[in-house]
């Protein structure tokens, strides 16, 4: 049994909310549960802007239940025609998200005891709804707050690794219908996830309390473009297994070369993450060790682009049309991993030279105190 943060905060947001409600004396605190269950979202800021939604959505909900009330009575059939309405006025706004609130409240309010002041009931049950989804957002912050960064980058890391294996196996040509069918929907959930991670932890710039934001949008730049180079690398394997394992002209030195060129990126690409782990220490993109590296990876891909162009042949031009996406991907891919390079070496430069800083101004003042 897996139980996980967000197990975790959605508990603790029922409880808090049902503590609050019961020092409120607001009843029934059931509905402040249901709400907190429902309000608990997976990052900070998607939880601030659940809150000025549901704020919205909450206002439209109450006032549909006092008028429906007052026109139509309590009767299940127009219960359900006003959350009928509420719904379509919601979607009509854009607040699809918080629906479900809009609804709670309007039940909430219409199946209150008769004998209770309609507007009274309106403000308790709004008020309700209003603890919980608070109740989830204090929790979101204070308790196991998300780190996505680093879910991030263990899912990119596990589809990296993914994407090496199976671009060192397509040039073997030996990989079945079924099995690619397989692997690529593997793949295509395993970057999807990935995706959404980036795209929370991109939400997540526009905190207000992020600490070192400077440093912090540097990591989201690096982020956005290892995912440009995990979209060029499904591209390439798309590529090779489409047209480079249904072409029996190409030379056995010509899969060598693509072959060769393959694992020269991909270690490249490893390298990189290195970098970024610190099990590499970062050297200047311009340093003479580093040029070197990306000049062989070009020299190489030059070899293979030129091996290929050998099977260019005006007579069979077929050939050559199925030749020329593996070139221009190859080629695509080594852009971005060098673009990718640059951005994490600057980054680890630029944070070992603010540590250093702030190693000096921690020196200086234990000086200053022992004099």
């Amino acid at each position: 049994m897996n139980i996980g943060a967000r197990i975790i905060k959605t508990g603790l947001s029922v409880t808090l909310a049902l503590i609050i409600a019961n020092l409120l004396n607001m009843q029934p605190a059931v509905i402040s549960a249901v709400a907190a269950v429902i309000a608990i979202q997976p990052s900070i800021m998607r939880s601030w802007k659940y809150i000025k939604e549901v704020t919205v959505t909450n206002v439209v909900g109450a006032l549909f239940a006092t008028l429906g009330f007052y026109a139509f009575g309590t009767q299940p059939i127009f219960i359900g025609i006003i959350v009928i309405l509420t719904i379509a006025v919601n979607l009509k706004l854009g607040l699809s998200k918080s629906v479900n609130l809009s609804v709670l409240t309007v039940i909430a309010i219409l199946t209150s005891p008769l004998h209770e002041s309609t507007l009274s009931t309106a403000g308790n049950r709004f008020s309700l709804v209003a603890i919980g989804v608070i109740s989830s957002f204090l929790i979101n912050i204070f308790v196991l707050p998300p780190k996505h960064d680093q879910r991030f980058y263990d899912s990119i890391r596990k589809l990296n690794e993914k994407l090496s294996t199976l671009l060192r196996v397509a040039p073997e040509k030996e990989m079945s219908i079924a099995t690619y069918k397989q692997e690529k929907n593997s793949l295509d959930k395993l970057y999807n996830k990935t995706r959404e991670l980036f795209d929370l932890l991109n939400e997540e710039k526009r905190r207000m309390w992020v600490k070192d934001r400077h440093m912090f949008i540097k990591r989201i730049v690096i982020f956005r473009q290892a995912v440009k180079v995990v979209q060029k690398e499904i591209g390439l394997f798309e590529k090779i297994e489409k047209n480079l394992n249904n072409m029996d002209e190409i030379s056995n030195k010509g899969i060598q070369e693509v072959k060769d060129t393959l694992n020269e990126l991909l270690q490249y690409q490893e390298s990189i993450f290195w970098v970024y782990e610190g099990k590499i220490i970062p050297k200047p993109t311009t340093a003479k060790g580093s040029k070197e590296k990306r000049e062989r990876i070009v020299s190489k891909l030059k070899c293979t682009v030129n091996e290929l162009m050998k099977h260019y042949d005006p007579a069979n031009e077929e050939l050559w049309w199925r030749l020329f996406p593996i070139v221009n991907a190859l080629i695509e891919t080594e852009n971005e991993l060098e673009h990718l390079e640059i951005l994490v070496v600057n980054y680890k430069l630029r944070r070992k030279e603010k540590k250093g800083k702030a190693k000096k101004t921690i020196q200086k003042a234990i000086e200053q105190l022992e004099k």
